[in-house]
């Protein structure tokens, strides 16, 4: 890899709407807006405002429910007929890949403004692709590089509580999992720089997460919580696109994809999934139990899922599943060592029942 394609602009404060507008003029006069519901009822009214008064007129559509290629080419035969030269993508992770894939095709800017901090998709140049129920089918490529990144904390806040939860799920794996990918290959300049931000990501949420989740909880505001936002975000979307295909995902990503094909689970939430994941990925490592509780510890502190009842019930032929599924996903072949099915589920269970005896 030689060639590296990064937004250019991240803007992350109080107010940082009211500056979408003027960022925008100078790209375009004709703006697609793709919106999840709830974040269409908490931004379109001053983003169109602030849209109009520098003259930029605004087209609004919902995204479609998933990230699926009917809803990216029905919006962007959309964007096509009304000749619109930016899409502003506004919402979650599905809701932001939905947006840059639409700009993608178009062959239009990207602009992206997260309403919840659940992922690093305000940032990087990657679609998710799911099919109609959820379920999770390829990481596409086939997605533009955000221009600008407009983030207000005061609308991350007022989001559910989880899916703050979920973004410091996610964006722990990029220590975890670049760790693991990282470490069985020759050392260059791309997986050092992946790996030694993904250590960033894990200090400023061991540092900052705990406290964070108590601003979410309380429907405050903090540094700890900005900073937060800045590692789920900013670091982890670098951390993304260092570590490209082969270095981002490991099993932790892997086993998030497997519980996606239980019906029950495709609302549950990307990086709540991955944070159980990262931990069943310690136990595949065959670390020791005092630091796998140590991270055990870090996780339940910061809201994520570390015992199976946390994430629903299960049956044995169902852990089976998960587990046959990630084995076919790129990313458990990203692992220093061979994983097989029966390793997931016993990792799974492992555990499950390890936060069960010392987190009862």
């Amino acid at each position: 890899m030689t060639d590296l394609i990064v937004p250019g602009f991240y803007k992350r404060r109080k107010g940082a709407l009211n500056d979408l507008g003027a960022f925008c003029q100078d790209r375009g006069r004709r703006a697609l807006i793709i919106g999840g519901k709830m974040a269409l009822e908490a931004t379109e009214e001053p983003m169109v405002s602030n849209l109009k008064m520098a003259k930029v007129e605004a087209f609004v559509e919902w995204y479609g429910g998933e990230c699926t290629w009917g809803n990216i080419n029905r919006l962007a035969d959309m964007a096509s007929d009304k000749e619109v030269d930016l899409i502003i993508g506004v919402g979650g992770g599905k809701v932001l890949d939905t947006a840059k894939a639409v700009a993608y095709l178009a062959e239009v800017s990207c602009i992206t403004v997260p309403t919840i901090a659940a992922t690093c998709a305000a940032y990087t140049p990657l679609s998710i692709i799911y099919d109609d129920q959820g379920v999770y089918l390829e990481n596409s490529g086939k997605a533009a590089c955000p221009e600008g990144i407009f983030i207000d904390p005061d609308i991350i806040v007022r989001a559910p509580e989880k899916w703050l939860y979920s973004g410091i799920g996610d964006t722990l794996a990029k220590w975890y999992e670049l760790r693991a990918t990282t470490s069985g290959v020759a050392q260059s300049s791309w997986t050092i720089g992946g790996s030694s931000n993904g250590r960033v990501c894990y200090d400023i949420i061991k540092k900052f997460g705990p406290q964070a989740q108590k601003t979410i909880a309380g429907q405050g505001s903090s540094e700890a919580l900005d900073y937060v936002i800045d590692a789920i975000i900013y670091y982890a979307g670098i951390c993304s696109i260092l570590g490209g295909e082969k270095f981002r995902g490991a099993a932790a990503h892997s086993i998030y994809m497997g519980f996606t094909q239980i019906p029950g689970m495709h609302n549950f939430g990307h990086g709540l999934l991955v944070g159980f994941g990262n931990l069943c990925l310690l136990a595949l490592e065959g670390r020791n139990e005092r630091e796998i509780l140590e991270e055990i510890e870090l996780a339940r502190e910061c809201g994520i899922p570390i015992k199976l009842k946390d994430i629903g019930v299960f049956l044995e032929s169902e852990l089976k599943m998960i587990a046959d599924f990630a084995i076919k996903t790129n990313g458990i072949h990203n692992m220093p060592i061979k994983i097989t099915s029966d390793m997931i589920v016993e990792a799974i269970k492992y555990i499950d029942n390890l936060s069960t005896k010392y987190f009862s």
